[in-house]
Parts: structure tokens; sequence; C-alpha cells
């Protein structure tokens, strides 16, 4: 019976370490949520970590004259349909371009939230990424997906990937805690952003 149970306890561990990845927390700076994202994974594949100034620089990020003094290192220009900040959704501004040029053995795969039909789709999808080690940074619609006014655009780490909800890591400096939120709100929440997907990172060694 011990044996049993030992089994068991093990078969409930291995599951649940499938579904999930631990990130560090780190906080963002202004405009700066995916930066935030990308020290936290580097971290947790132990690669050396750049200020996320230097990061949102390569990554094209772009903001108003009103707030450029945020961000000095920041590139000028219209505003994206996207919204300010960020522009990885540019191949030359993209989380591959960045990798290569700053040496780390990673790569991109972009999956459009559009792709998805349904919500088991989705939940599948993210489980069998999660099983793989690999990262999954998401960009969705803010306001949308925590039902407040307003409409813009931010990131976070998809950390655990539970029955009908999903744990995030938000680099929003107001959430250091891990956050809560059903799956079909943000499959929904992804959707509704310009841009909205999954970049799905993995090692090419």
């Amino acid at each position: 019976m011990i044996l049993v149970h030992a089994a068991r306890a093990k078969s409930t561990k291995s599951a649940t370490a499938s579904k999930t990845m631990k990130y560090k927390h780190i906080s963002q700076k202004p405009y700066c949520c995916v930066p935030a994202c990308i020290q936290m994974i580097l971290q947790r594949r132990k690669l050396p970590i750049l200020l996320q100034t230097d990061i949102a620089y390569d990554l094209g990020i772009i903001l108003s004259s009103q707030d450029r003094h945020l961000l000095p290192k920041s590139h000028k220009g219209q505003r994206p349909k996207a919204g300010w900040g960020t522009r990885i959704n540019l191949k030359r501004y993209s989380l591959s371009t960045f990798f290569k040029k700053r040496e780390y053995y990673l790569k991109e795969i972009f999956q459009s939230a559009k792709k998805f039909s349904s919500v088991m789709q989705f939940k599948k999808c993210l489980l069998e990424k999660i099983k793989e080690k690999n990262d999954l940074l998401i960009c969705f619609n803010y306001p949308m997906l925590y039902h407040i006014k307003g409409s813009w655009g931010h990131a976070s780490l998809i950390e655990r990937v539970g029955d009908d909800k999903v744990i995030l890591r938000d680099p929003n400096p107001k959430h250091k805690e891990l956050r809560e939120v059903l799956l079909n709100d943000l499959l929904v929440a992804l959707k509704s952003h310009h841009h909205g997907g999954i970049w799905l990172i993995k090692s090419l060694r």
C-alpha cells in the first residue's frame, strides 16, 4: 500500500511539473513588459541578462514625445497600431533577431491567437509547449483580461496551466505575485489585441 501511495505521489508531482514553468519575478520599467519577460526567460535558462533598457531598444521600443523622458534610449516615430512600446511583430525587432544579435542560442515561434478555434485547443497547445520546456510569452489586451476600462497591450509569461485556469507571471510592478485567470478570458484578451498571441521561446541546442 505504501508503494502504491508513493507511486501516486510521484505521478502527481510529475504531472504538475509538466504543466509548470518557474520564474523568479522581475518587475518592469515603464513600457518594458516584454523586456522584463525576456529577462526572466534568460534568468530561468541561466543565460547572461542584459539591462531592460538595452533589450527594449533592440526590440524597437517607441514612445510618445510626452513619455520619452521615461526611457531616453528609445526610438522615435508614429504610434504603432498595437500601441506604444516594443515592436516584436516586425522582423528587424523580432525576438529571433534579438537572440541572434546578442548570441543567445534561442529562437521564437509566433502563434497568433486567431488560430485557436476553441479553449480546449488553446489549452492543449499550452500544455504541449510547457511539457517541452519552452517559454511562453503572451501579448494581450490588458483591460479586457482584468475587466477594467480601456484598451492597451501587455505581456506576461505563462507559468502554470490548470484545468480551466492559467497562472501568469506578470512583470507589472503592482503585481509581484502570480495572477490566476480563466483560460477562456485569456484567449478572448489575446484575440482582442492587435498582435495578440504566443511567442514560444525554444533552445537551438
